[in-house]
């Protein structure tokens, strides 16, 4: 570890096997720029930090993030120290850019004072897992540390800092699934499964009877439809079973307008419908008919789509733009044809739907628990709330028993969010 200060020669001292340092100042002035390199450092890599007194003082990824932001530059570059005040005002700059960047990003707790706040290098220590987390989701992405310090130095926001959500075993069992479907990790993939049978009608808000697994991804509410770039997956299962279709697909819940208004409380089935559309990438056109990139029961194959992706289509209900209405898309239409002049908010919503394949709950109110489908005229909270995205495994006419595998998900918007399993 060096010490280099404002005034004064630089000093050099060894970290503990636990990470704790010390060093005497004699003749050196603040602030102080302090570099680690070697012991649990990737190679060829320096962490930074900037000491404004002898309090303790973090050097982390974090905290080099924060030197970069706050003179925009690699802190490996930096050969001359500001003032005191200069130094203290570019900080305070630094961890509230840093912070905004950790929030917007969806991670959610970040230390008030990455330089000074007290951790232990250990699980189960908030700060030290929030350092875990956005390392693995540096790798998941295939980004580095270098990358972002890199970005910060040059000003920019060209970098992304991820967010990888590794869903657990519990959270998985608590997702609502449609009669005889299950979800079940093991290792990083996950089984999304549905056995063979009929049902009895009440299980969806319309009158199906078949099984339907449904994995909802979190944290993506507000997302802003326009700023959707691409989503991807690797998937892997049987697309023809029983004479029948079975594949995963991608429901997008979008609120038209975005403007935060809730549900009157006397809501119908309708009223959703007309606030809340489903679009829904279909990968039958774009993946399963085509010979040169069909997708496979035996290897996983990469899911890859975006806006200008043919497949999409929208729920039942009144046209958006030139995206047609399932079941009348021929599998050309993209979301470049949604009608953006007339919706440019349509943001992701978590929430209820109202679409006639999604869970209903029976309990919500009297009306809801029938042996039939739902009259538009039910209330809307017949529907059961659900993330604003999911990946799907069979629809409401579903009877087959099948399997598909899935891992690695990937979805860009304005941020990048990976979703794994364990």
């Amino acid at each position: 570890m060096s010490v280099r200060c404002a005034t004064g020669a630089a000093i050099s001292v060894t970290t503990t096997t636990g990470g704790a340092w010390t060093a005497a100042l004699n003749g050196q002035t603040f602030p102080c720029l302090v570099a680690v390199s070697g012991g649990n450092v990737p190679a060829g890599q320096s962490l930074y930090s900037l000491a404004l007194d002898a309090a303790p003082l973090n050097v982390t990824p974090l905290t080099t993030l924060v030197v970069a932001k706050a003179f925009q530059a690699d802190p490996a570059s930096i050969t001359t120290l500001p003032t005191l005040d200069a130094a203290r005002t570019a900080l305070q700059q630094g961890v509230t850019q840093v912070t905004t960047l950790l929030q917007a990003s969806g991670y959610a707790s970040v230390p008030a004072d990455p330089l000074t706040g007290a951790f232990s290098p250990v699980a189960g220590d908030a700060y030290d897992d929030l350092l875990e987390q956005i390392a693995r989701s540096l790798a998941d992405t295939g980004a580095s540390l270098s990358d972002l310090v890199a970005d910060a130095a040059s000003g920019t926001s060209s970098v992304p800092l991820p967010l990888t959500h590794v869903f657990t075993a519990a959270e998985l069992a608590a997702m609502p699934q449609l009669n005889k479907a299950s979800l079940a990790a093991s290792g990083d993939e996950l089984t999304m499964a549905l056995q063979a049978g009929t049902n009895s009608v009440g299980a969806f808000v319309g009158g199906g009877n078949g099984n339907k697994a449904v994995l909802q991804l979190p944290g993506l509410a507000g997302t802003k439809l326009k700023d959707f770039k691409s989503m991807a997956m690797d998937v892997k299962g049987p697309t023809l079973v029983g004479g029948r279709n079975v594949y995963a697909y991608v429901n997008l819940t979008v609120d038209l307008q975005c403007d935060g208004t809730p549900l009157p409380a006397n809501a119908t089935l309708a009223d959703v419908r007309a606030k809340r559309r489903i679009l829904i990438f279909d990968p039958y056109v774009r993946y399963v008919q085509q010979a040169t990139s069909p997708l496979s029961d035996s290897a996983f194959t990469t899911v890859n789509f975006d806006f200008n992706t043919p497949g999409w289509r929208i729920s039942a209900g009144a046209p958006v733009g030139g995206v047609a209405i399932n079941p009348n898309y021929i599998g050309n239409e993209t979301l470049a044809t949604f009608d953006f002049t007339t919706y440019p908010n349509a943001c992701i919503v978590d929430g209820v739907t109202g679409d006639g394949g999604m869970f209903r709950d029976a309990a919500a109110d009297p009306a809801c628990s029938t042996a039939s489908g739902l009259a538009t005229s039910a209330p809307a909270s017949c529907g059961k709330p659900y993330s604003g995205v999911q990946v799907i495994l069979g629809d409401s006419a579903t009877t087959a028993g099948v399997a598909w595998k899935v891992k690695n998900i990937r979805f860009e918007a304005s941020t990048v969010r990976n979703f794994r399993f364990q």
